[in-house]
């Protein structure tokens, strides 16, 4: 029973209309964190740069909407949207690619016979 004294019946198309606000909200309070991810998954990508863009924006919404139940479940209201966007966030960090610099740190494959002698 709900407290206001009447039981709602919602029809089809209002528990669709529904489901595209939450999921659409979901997306677009996300976007800060996601966004970074894709372009990082933009930027690892090989031939398919738009394609890997997206799973890294797929998954990392998937991360963030799963943060956010977590953090409602803690009873942390609204501050559970910001609070969701550090971890997919750290993970961009993780895997942005590093671009070598020229002579900068030299491995032992990179050394060939006769350097550094005389």
């Amino acid at each position: 029973m709900v407290p206001l004294g009447f039981e709602p019946h919602f029809s089809t198309g209002d528990v669709v209309l529904i489901a595209v606000v939450v999921i659409g909200f979901g997306v677009l309070t996300a976007l800060p964190a996601t966004a970074t991810l894709a372009a990082v998954g933009h930027r690892r990508g090989g031939q398919h740069r738009g394609w890997n863009a997206f799973w890294y924006w797929l998954w990392g919404t998937a991360l963030t909407q799963g943060s956010v139940v977590a953090f409602l479940y803690l009873h942390l209201s609204w501050w559970s949207i910001p609070l969701s966007w550090p971890l997919p966030l750290l993970l961009a960090w993780a895997l942005t690619p590093r671009t070598r610099r020229p002579g900068g740190e030299l491995g032992w494959g990179d050394m060939t016979t006769g350097q550094g002698e005389r």
